[in-house]
């Protein structure tokens, strides 16, 4: 923006003639009457404001509880201390949370950059010269040396007649509502990686025993397969298949330590911590956890509470403010600049004194041509305004359909998970019933080997529904956005906090 300051006293200053003095205020009255003028005439021009047009039902198809909100500390519902202490963790001490809370930061900085525009600047002066010529006396005759001395008051102003920064500051207040949406959508994010890492943690400790178990069970009918084959009661053949299954199972175990160790290392990083501290995350059982049932509120609440598309929403609004700031680039600006201050005066060693000055200046700029610019501003912002609605419609959209996807896959893997319980129960009892009749003597040995990978395949299957079922239900509070509200609680209830301004952290 261009600044008007003069330091040094203009044709209206206290030594001017009473003809000069009074051109000023008569220039700036003309000025001011002008602007008022322009400003009435540009009150009624204005920008489309566009809004998302996408028909929300009142309630998600795939439930039939749209009427029960669901829990904001959702990661408190499956019972874990453990669990609850990551999470919070991560949610205070995870470095991309914090640099999403750096971004809002700034763009909290830029809002008040644009807002400072709106008001007068005002700044000191001092300058001071010594004009000497380094004659002696005699041939200093018309050659006199000069010092100066001032000091005064700058204030310079432009008057939003089109009201183009009073947009562009509200462009700067969404963008920085947006960068605080966004921060809530990392945190969310973070959260969910934890409970899910977690739960992928317990589902494959939750396998190993599972496979160490059952190897040792393998390992058994190995030891007595053999011991019969000693005293002629088995083939060769028969130790060869126990000991085939019993490797096998054997086999399957270091995958699934893999998992346990990298998932670990996950959360390690995602609590801020490092890799090398994950044995530190030891979870106190692997017992099935209860998923509770799904509780995902209306529609229109999801919108009201899901960051992402509430970032959306916030990006859409500085669109359409930045569409209102560059149709004002059609129409004139109005600068005003003043300068209050003293001036003293130094004449061959005499001391003139010092005199008040005073220094107003008014400039009125309207584009006239620029190449087709202020043309192509304009396009440019209309583009980014459409574009920026149909992100918003697009986010809209796709929220719902996370939540209804979501909603079915928890409902699918909940019978799945039903009907694989009851087949593991089923394989237990199987086995139980060989091994007794193979002990007996009544069966060889292939129907029970046979009992035993189906009682091996239906508790790996249960555990991995189970683990399914644990991670489907995250993926459904992750869709439901919420949980980022439980962190920016203010810590004293007392405190004046800026409204919709959550901590950084």
């Amino acid at each position: 923006m261009p600044r008007l300051s003069t330091p040094h006293p203009l044709p209206c200053h206290a030594g001017g003639t009473t003809l000069q003095r009074t051109k000023c205020p008569t220039a700036v009255a003309m000025a001011a009457a002008l602007a008022t003028s322009i400003a009435f005439a540009l009150s009624g021009c204005s920008t489309p404001v566009l809004k998302p047009s996408v028909d929300v039902p009142s309630n998600f198809a795939a439930s039939t509880a749209s009427e029960m909100e669901p829990e904001a500390a959702w990661w408190e519902v499956y019972h874990d201390p453990l669990l609850t202490d990551l999470v919070r963790r991560a949610a205070r001490e995870n470095r991309d949370v914090k640099i999403a809370a750096e971004r809002l930061r700034a763009a909290r900085a830029g809002e008040t950059v644009s807002q400072s525009w709106l008001l007068p600047s005002v700044g000191a002066s001092v300058s001071g010269s010594d004009h000497s010529t380094g004659f002696n006396s005699a041939v200093k005759q018309g050659y006199p040396d000069i010092k100066t001395a001032s000091a005064g008051l700058d204030v310079s102003w432009e008057l939003d007649l089109s009201g183009r920064l009073r947009a562009g500051a509200a462009a700067a207040d969404a963008d920085a509502l947006a960068a605080e949406h966004s921060m809530r959508g990392v945190r969310l994010l973070v959260m969910s990686d934890v409970v899910s890492n977690y739960f992928s943690l317990v589902g494959a400790q939750r396998q190993v025993a599972t496979l160490r178990a059952i190897s040792a069970m393998q390992d058994e009918t190995l030891r007595l397969v053999t011991a019969r084959q000693q005293v002629g009661l088995a083939s060769a053949f028969d130790v060869e298949r126990a000991q085939t299954d019993a490797l096998s199972a054997r086999a399957q175990i270091p995958p699934l330590e893999t998992q346990v160790a990298v998932a670990r290392h996950r959360i390690a990083v995602l609590i801020a911590d490092q890799s090398f501290n994950s044995t530190n995350i030891q979870p106190s059982s692997s017992d099935m956890t209860d998923v509770p049932e799904a509780k995902p509120g209306q529609p229109a609440e999801l919108l009201q509470r899901r960051p992402d598309v509430l970032a959306l929403m916030a990006q859409l609004d500085a669109a359409n403010a930045r569409r209102q700031q560059a149709k004002a680039e059609w129409f004139p600006q109005l600068f005003l600049g003043a300068s209050f201050g003293r001036q003293g005066l130094n004449l061959n060693g005499a001391d003139l004194g010092a005199a008040r000055f005073t220094n107003v200046a008014g400039l009125l700029a309207m584009p006239l041509f620029n190449a087709g610019r202020t043309q192509a501003i304009n396009e440019a912002a209309e583009s980014a305004q459409q574009e920026a609605v149909l992100r918003a419609e697009d986010g809209i959209v796709r929220a719902l359909e996370d939540v209804e996807n979501a909603l079915v896959t928890l409902a699918q893997e909940r019978r799945r998970s039903g009907s694989l319980q009851l087949a593991a129960a089923s394989a237990e009892s199987a086995q139980s019933r060989a091994q007794s009749l193979y002990n007996r003597g009544q069966i060889d040995l292939l129907p029970l080997l046979d009992s035993q990978r189906a009682r091996l395949a239906a508790r790996l299957n249960s555990n991995e529904s189970n683990t399914r079922l644990l991670l489907d239900s995250v993926q459904l509070y992750k869709a439901l956005g919420g949980g980022w509200q439980v962190f920016e609680q203010p810590s004293n209830p007392t405190a004046s906090v800026k409204a919709d301004r959550p901590p950084l952290s």
